[in-house]
Parts: C-alpha cells; structure tokens; sequence
C-alpha cells in the first residue's frame, strides 16, 4: 500500500494562506494522512523530489510578487540545472488567494503551477484561484476545491478495505493548552511589560519611538486622519516603500473578553497562565508562544478580538455545544452550503467574534483552552505606505481612522487604526520596513503622473520629498492628482504640494468634491488634461501611479486615462511593461 504522506506549504504575506494550509492539515487527518505543514521558507526543497503528495497554498500580492515565506523555495524551483523530469513521481495541488481587481490575478499560483508541471509534476486538480472580491470570500472556490482533492487522492490512494473516512478530524485542536504554575510570572509584573513580539526578528525589523501623533483633517470633519512620525532608525527605506506594524487589541475589548470568561465561569482571568505545548511535531508551537504566558498579554497581542469570525470558528464553536437550536446554527454557517447565510450574519455587518461569542452562549459556555487558540485568529500585521523620505530624517505615515456604522448597534471600528491614533509621543513601537510594490523607472528623467486621492497621497508624498531634497535637482515632469472632500477640511499636506508646486517641481491638481454644487473626482480632472497627458505618457514615456482605496476610483481612473489620451491599447501597453501601476486597498 502507497505510504499516506500529504506535504502542504504555504507562502502567505498576511497569514490567510497559512490558515487554509492548516485546514487542509486538519481535514487530511480524516482521511489518514499524516505529513507536515510547513511555511515554503521553512522545507528544505531539496526533498521536494522525493515527496509523493504536495500540496501549495501561497497568496499573490501588488503587482504580481509572491510572499517573503514563498522567495527562497521559488528561487531554488527556477533554477535552470533541475532537469524536466525531478518531480516526475510528484502528485501536487495549488491553491492561489488573490484578488481579480489586479492585473496579476493570482499570478504567483499559476507560475508555481505551471512550474511544478514544467519539472515533471503531474496536478492533482486544476490550480484553485480564490478570489477576494467574491460575496463569499475565499470560501467559495476552497471549499469545493478541498472536496475535489480529497476525491482525487482517494481514487489515487484508496483507504484498505473496512477503513472508513472519519466523521471528523482526530485534529481538532493545533496544541495542547495547559494553566502553568504562576511561579513563572508573578502578580506583580505588569502585563505590558511583557512583549510577545520582542524576540521576533523580521527582516528589516527596528523598535521605534512615537514623535508625533498629529490629527491633517479639520476638527469638525467626519474623518480623522493622523500623521505619525517615528523616530528615524538605521533601517534603510526607498520613496514609496511600506511600514509594518502589528497593532493590539483596545483595553474595551480585552475587558469585555475577560468579562465574557467570568459570565460563564471559566474560571480564567487575566493573570492566568497558560502553557501552550505541541502535541507532535506537524504542528510546532510558534516561537512567541513558547513560554509560559499570562492570558492578558495573549488577549491584548496575539487574539485578533476584532476579527470577522470564518466558517472554522463555527465548527469550533459547534463542537461540544449542548443547546440544539444554536447547533444546528453554527454547524450551518460552518458548512459549504451555509456560506451565504453566514455571509449575511458576520460578513455583511462586520460582526466581530467576540460579539459572536455573546450571540451563542450555550456553545460559548462549553469552550475550553485548546478551543481558544482555534477560534481566534492571530492578529495580522497591517501596512502603511511611508510617507516621507529618508533624506527628511523623519519616518512618517498617514493613516485614516476607520470607523463606520453597519445595522449592528456599535459602530465597526479598524483595530489598527484606533490603535494607532491612540500611540501617545514616547511610546514604543515594533516595526519593519519592505519593499514598496511601485518600481520607479531607474532613469529620473522619465515623467510621472501620480494619481491619489485621500491617504493615497501617502506614497507620492515621500516620492516628492526625496526629489525636493535630493542633491541633483529632478529634471522629469512630475504630476500629481490629488482629491478630497474640501479643501479646508482634508486637503493632506498641502503645505507641502504648495510649496512644491510654487518652486515649479510639481504640476498639481487638485479635486475637491464637495466644494461646488457637482462632485468633482480625480478622474473628472484627468479628462480634461488630455493635451498634458499624451505628451507625457504616449510621446515621452512617462509612469502612471495609482494609489488608494480599491474600490471603484482604480477603475474610473483607468477610464479617465483612456479617455484623455484616446488610446485604450496604450494603456494596457502600459499595464503590460510594468509603467502603469497600483497600489491600492480595502
């Protein structure tokens, strides 16, 4: 009988592609698979050929890249001396997560695909392309996606006659979780004393220091946009490049976790500790969580409690629940066919998990330790574009803070967002800098037009910076449409684009959309400067920049530019050589 070894890797940026990778972990142990799970960068490729069964999940992001986990193994997968036939007796499977907004929808997973075949690799199933633009998320191509490669890898290694699939996986749980003896920590550290993230090293990684926390947006309008300065560490960056940062939980919401622990008498509370163990070596404890650790410090930095909860989370919840009616509920939003019920109930409204927790208190009431690591989500690191040049000596960037009203009573509120408007001056921060997604053209004598509205200014701004203090002053045009609501209220910097635009640097226009009777965009302003723009794009064979909100301005920006310069086929030119690009977000 052919050995049951199933290998799946992972190459994820945010930690989604690692989530599905360890459900399809998880769901391989009905089937009597046992194999590792594994981030690329962690397997050492060159056992690749003698595997059987692989299976890879990697998320695509800006303009086509794979993750920082994902660069080595595909390094080493492109080298020109593997000959075509090293993976002839590999069977694999790849799952793609990106988002059909760009150009390079789920590029990464069609090239590792179309590689794997090129070495000898026979597909167990056509390349899964998950899409976030899809009503149900991810879900709904993974979902019958994990159905199909179960059925191919039970016609290609049948289970022996009088085994039976099991109901369900003897992995529900990742770790075993124990309360440690509280010798380790004593009541009297102060949990923010502790720091999960401290021995963490990220590439690029540096501590830094609050400067300035300073609200752009007039104090009467809606939006708060804040523009934070850190203090400037050795840590190299480029115009346009991207800060990380991984935010904590409010004080609000840990409180009302640990409120919702003592309702149901759990019998946990803040100084609680927990040790978290593996219970083999397929599924390794992360290095942060090793220690023993007081449940405070993991509710405020490592549970995202904000997080709209996926179908795993229903499962969890479903699990020892001894109420009928919530069961029946949770077992529905956990499956494939209630995806667009559980749509409607978390997606839709942005429900939060914790709200979920106090939705269903019977399934809440029977959680236990392991439970918890398998509900919560680990917080994501978020990224802002930085928006000043190193030349400045500051390390700055904008940020709007996110908060809207849904039909649920409280309004939705970014997690990282509030949590960087509340950093006071003085306080320290754990940060990395990477690569930006936008490749400037390396001659500075090539025009750019730049194009965003609100803090799609961001980048451009650190672009403009590192021009004005640069010791040869820039002889490329250099253009830039910016847009906003009014231009006394959110009109971002402009001190700067004034004085930019006054010294003859920048040509600079700007949309105010609520400052006549007619809404004026970005993309109103571009039609009109047709004659500018052919010159600058089609006769000197200049850059478009796109940056911000990913809705519909990338879009109407795209149109615009077609319009002006009356060339559809030019632009996708354009798209094609890598001299129009975006940078947008959710």
């Amino acid at each position: 009988m052919m050995e049951r070894k199933l290998t799946i890797l992972y190459g994820s940026q945010s930690g989604t592609a690692q989530d599905l990778a360890e459900q399809i972990w998880r769901e391989s142990k009905m089937y009597f698979f046992r194999g590792n799970v594994l981030p690329m960068g962690e397997y050492d490729v060159s056992e690749l050929i003698g595997e059987r069964f692989v299976v890879c999940v990697c998320s695509t992001y800006g303009q086509g890249e794979e993750p920082d986990n994902m660069k080595r193994f595909w390094k080493f997968l492109l080298r020109k001396s593997l000959p075509n036939d090293s993976l002839q007796q590999v069977h694999f499977a790849v799952l793609g997560l990106g988002d059909s907004r760009y150009p390079k929808f789920n590029y990464v997973a069609k090239k590792l695909h179309k590689r794997l075949l090129q070495l000898g690799g026979s597909a167990l199933l056509p390349v899964g392309l998950c899409d976030d633009q899809h009503d149900l998320g991810y879900g709904a191509v993974f979902l019958p996606w994990i159905n199909q490669l179960w059925d191919e890898l039970g016609r290609i290694v049948p289970l022996s006659a009088g085994t039976h699939k099991l109901p369900e996986s003897p992995r529900e749980f990742r770790w075993q979780v124990d309360i440690a003896n509280e010798g380790h920590i004593t009541k009297n550290i102060s949990p923010d004393g502790i720091d999960l993230y401290a021995d963490l090293k990220m590439p690029n990684g540096f501590q830094t220091v609050v400067v300035e926390n300073r609200r752009t947006t007039a104090a009467e309008h809606f939006q708060d946009v804040r523009m934070i300065t850190f203090e400037k560490k050795a840590v190299p960056w480029c115009s346009g490049d991207v800060l990380y940062v991984r935010p904590h939980n409010s004080k609000d919401s840990v409180d009302q976790l640990f409120e919702i622990f003592h309702q149901h008498e759990f019998g946990l509370d803040k100084h609680t500790c927990v040790q978290v163990k593996a219970i083999d070596s397929e599924m390794p404890v992360p290095s942060i969580l090793q220690k023993p650790l007081p449940l405070v410090a993991i509710a405020e930095q490592y549970w995202d409690l904000t997080a709209i909860p996926r179908a795993r989370a229903f499962a969890v919840l479903a699990k020892n629940c001894s109420n009928e009616l919530e069961r029946e509920k949770l077992i529905e939003f956990s499956r494939y066919e209630g995806q667009e019920e559980l749509f409607a109930y978390a997606n839709r409204p942005r429900r939060t998990i914790l709200e979920v927790l106090l939705d269903f208190p019977h399934a809440t009431k029977s959680l236990t330790l392991e439970a918890l690591f398998e509900l919560f989500q680990p917080i994501k690191p978020r990224a802002f574009s930085i928006a000043s040049a190193m030349e400045s000596g500051k390390l700055q960037i904008l940020v709007a803070v996110i908060e809207y009203k849904t039909k649920l009573s409280v309004p939705r509120r970014g997690l990282c967002s509030h949590w960087l408007k509340d950093l006071q001056p003085g306080n320290m921060v754990n940060a990395w800098v990477r690569k930006s997604t936008f490749q400037l053209p390396a001659d500075n004598k090539t025009p750019l037009v730049m194009i965003g509205p609100g803090t799609g200014l961001a980048p451009f701004r650190g672009i403009l910076q590192e021009r004005e203090l640069s010791e040869t002053p820039t002889s490329a045009p250099l253009v830039l449409f910016f847009g906003c609501r009014s231009s006394t209220a959110d009109f971002h910097c402009e001190e700067d684009l004034k004085r930019m635009e006054q010294s003859g640097m920048l040509q600079l226009f700007c949309a105010f959309s609520r400052d006549q009777p007619e809404k004026v965009y970005v993309q109103h302003l571009i039609k009109k400067e047709s004659m500018l723009l052919k010159k600058l794009l089609i006769e000197n064979g200049g850059y478009v920049l796109v940056s911000g909100s990913s809705k519909n301005m990338p879009q109407a920006v795209k149109e615009a530019l077609i319009e002006a310069i009356g060339d559809a086929q030019h632009i996708e030119k354009m798209i094609q050589t890598n001299r129009y690009q975006e940078e947008t977000w959710a």
